[in-house]
């Protein structure tokens, strides 16, 4: 027999037995879109806890800091290893393969005076070439630039720290002012926040109160909001801050004291790397070096491991459906043979192989899969849209913005899930199959 007879034979033989048959493929449909549906549930929570983690900062970026645990295993009693977090150590982070971008950071609290209004912020150095490969975006002006002296860029959230000092206490009034266009100054003096508490300077000896320098600033951009690492922060180029806060130190008289050690180096370095698969890698490279090293993908490969397992369940869940339809597709299948007991038996005697009886009892319950997947996923398809439309406040409730979706079915779930339901189809029909090529075609006859 040709293909084409096969498939027209068996199509037939479907169209025949509709009820029969629809109610088979129906309970294909019912399982490959609950599987679908509950794996796309997972996908949907994986995607909004990474939403959420990614507002916190770059997936990209590792934070590393000086390492106060380490020891060196290699020597008597384990002595600690203090390895420096200086120039060296960062030009030793440039040389690691996929980094694409190094920069220390160095960061102090201080006072923004614009007008009548100020603000109680932190100001943070970083090295003005780095900023555009460390993803800062820029809702309006521009980012650093190498040579700008007091030169600074704001938060995307800073505009909103701004208050009156002078106001009422409870009365908030919305500050009137441009960042971008107002004069402003920035000082370590935080007195003037205190709201008519005592100045903590005043009460040194001789109630002299520490003169801190007042710095004329000027603001060059503003940074887009959804970032809580940069939100409520404003950015100066690294050798002004560091300057700053060696002028407010010696204000303070902080390093004077006899027998107090200085520590040489950084606190922080922030190190890009080139795509979120190096990162775990880079990670490791730096923390063999003596140091610590921490990064938001570290959360998000915990939060990947969770959302797997919740996965494995749905799934698990969804498969005890489409395990029932097999069972249906053989249980039809089965019940076909006797019904086509007489139709088998001449076709072995008109000279049909024991092979294209085989392949015709194999395509009729593999589209019997097909057809369920293909009509499944369709229905996930719609499902998920409701899901979503109806589901807007998981998004919300997790805090990982409006848009988020709570059922994603990926593309690759899509021809896998068709794929899978005409393979459980054509499992479900090899015994059936196999019945009908072992049948007697002279017992076939002589039953009928």
């Amino acid at each position: 027999m040709s293909s084409i007879d096969l498939i027209r034979m068996g199509l037939k033989n479907l169209w025949r037995r509709k009820l029969r048959t629809f109610l088979t493929v129906l309970g294909v449909i019912i399982g490959t879109s609950s599987i679908v549906v509950m794996l796309s549930l997972g996908y949907g929570m994986q995607e909004a806890f990474q939403n959420q983690i990614s507002s916190m900062g770059s997936l990209t970026t590792i934070n590393v800091r000086k390492s106060y645990g380490d020891f060196d295993r290699g020597s008597p009693g384990g002595n600690r290893k203090k390895v420096n977090l200086d120039d060296k150590a960062i030009m030793d982070f440039k040389h690691i393969p996929h980094v694409v971008a190094v920069t220390p950071i160095v960061e102090s609290y201080g006072t923004v005076v614009n007008g009548r209004y100020i603000s109680d912020i932190p100001i943070k150095g970083v090295d003005p070439a780095s900023m555009e490969a460390f993803e800062y975006k820029l809702k309006e002006g521009r980012l650093l630039q190498a040579g700008d002296d007091l030169a600074i860029v704001f938060g995307g959230r800073a505009e909103q720290s701004f208050y009156d000092p002078k106001a009422s206490r409870g009365r908030w009034v919305e500050p009137k002012i441009d960042l971008l266009k107002d004069r402003m100054t920035f000082t370590f003096d935080m007195s003037r926040s205190s709201r008519g508490m005592p100045d903590m300077d005043s009460m040194g000896e001789g109630n002299k109160k520490s003169k801190y320098k007042e710095y004329k600033i000027k603001s060059v951009g503003i940074l887009e909001e959804g970032n809580w690492d940069t939100d409520w922060a404003i950015f100066a180029p690294l050798d002004v801050v560091q300057n700053m806060i060696k002028e407010k130190e010696k204000v303070e008289k902080s390093r004077s004291e006899q027998g107090k050690s200085k520590e040489k180096g950084y606190d922080l370095v922030m190190v890009k790397a080139e795509d979120i698969d190096y990162v775990q890698d880079i990670q490791q490279k730096i923390k063999d070096m003596g140091l610590e090293a921490d990064s938001l993908n570290d959360w998000l490969e915990e939060t990947k491991k969770t959302s797997g397992i919740l996965q494995a369940i749905l799934g698990g869940i969804g498969a005890v459906s489409l395990l029932v339809a097999a069972i249906g597709i053989t249980n039809t299948m089965v019940m076909s043979i006797y019904e086509r007991t007489k139709e088998i038996g001449i076709m072995k005697v008109i000279g049909a192989s024991l092979k294209d009886i085989r392949k015709l009892f194999l395509f009729e319950s593999a589209m019997i899969g097909l057809l369920g997947g293909v009509i499944g996923v369709a229905f996930s398809e719609v499902l998920s849209v409701v899901i979503n439309k109806f589901g807007a406040n998981f998004g919300n409730y997790i805090g990982s913005g409006e848009e988020t979706k709570i059922s994603i079915i990926p593309i690759w779930l899509i021809f896998a899930a068709m794929g899978f339901s005409a393979l459980i189809g054509i499992l479900s029909g090899y015994y059936p199959a196999k019945r009908a090529m072992n049948l007697s075609a002279l017992e076939a006859i002589r039953t009928e």
